[in-house]
């Protein structure tokens, strides 16, 4: 249910950022025509959206955005008790340690963005962050590395990971559209990145019931081994990690400038 909410919230923020869009013309149309510089082609079309389709970069920033996403937050939702049960973390502090992604993204995200708005790198950067996070689930997959510590260090370079790409991937988007465009191509992205997040759960949740089955808690509950499900979130990595090269291919290719400083002297 709460996949099915995201999905129309997806849905819903698409046509009111199409809306702000088309707004946001009208008000510039009204100042063209007052100073006399009219443009027939700055106002808004729904064609637009068609525009913003046809575009690799959109599809490509889409795409990292939802396989990204798709390994953190559905990860994070049982990160607690992968704690609990694989690295015999106390349940006490398991949620703490689980929280150190958010945490981490709290205080670095503004460092890195700043960093991107002098010196540049999206794409490179974006590109760091998806081989830390293939990093990340690939060693907790492995059933034998089970020592508390590690489980602590890769949570800390997740929340690395989870504000590397998003302080360079979200700013990406202004560079590749025009303004008439961007609320629509946020919005559209928005909704592809939802239906990931509702997507993978399902998986996830099918795959541990099916397959992952370890016991059975004292309160009578399922116990899980979570070895095929952290497969799963390293798969899903690695097609991060391509699209990522593919992103870096396309700003050479079609002139992104995602390389370049946000903020130019």
């Amino acid at each position: 249910l709460l996949g099915l909410g995201l999905l129309l919230g997806g849905m819903i923020a698409f046509f009111v950022f199409a809306v702000m869009d088309k707004k946001l013309d009208k008000q510039m149309e009204a100042a063209a025509i007052a100073a006399g510089t009219e443009d027939e082609e700055e106002k808004f079309s729904f064609k637009d959206v068609k525009n913003i389709l046809v575009n690799p970069g959109f599809w490509l920033i889409a795409l990292l955005c939802v396989l990204f996403y798709s390994c953190v937050f559905p990860f994070q939702k049982f990160a607690s008790e992968l704690m609990i049960i694989k690295y015999g973390i106390n349940e006490n502090v398991a949620g703490t340690f689980a929280g150190l992604p958010a945490l981490g993204a709290l205080i670095l995200t503004p460092v890195f963005g700043g960093f991107i708005d002098k010196r540049g790198k999206s794409a490179s950067i974006m590109l760091l962050g998806s081989a830390m996070l293939i990093c990340v689930h690939f060693i907790y997959a492995i059933p034998d590395i089970n020592y508390w510590l590690v489980a602590i260090v890769l949570m800390i370079i997740l929340g690395i990971a989870f504000s590397l790409v998003p302080s360079a991937m979200w700013p990406a988007v202004a560079k590749i559209f025009p303004v008439s465009q961007l609320g629509t191509a946020y919005a559209l992205i928005f909704f592809i990145q939802n239906i990931g997040l509702w997507g993978i759960p399902t998986l996830i949740g099918w795959v541990l019931d099916a397959y992952c089955i370890s016991g059975k808690k004292p309160d009578g509950t399922n116990m899980y081994d979570y070895t095929v499900p952290m497969c799963i979130f390293t798969g899903i990595a690695c097609l991060s990690l391509i699209v990522a090269l593919l992103l870096k291919k396309a700003d050479k290719k079609y002139g992104y400038k995602l390389e370049e400083p946000n903020i130019q002297k």
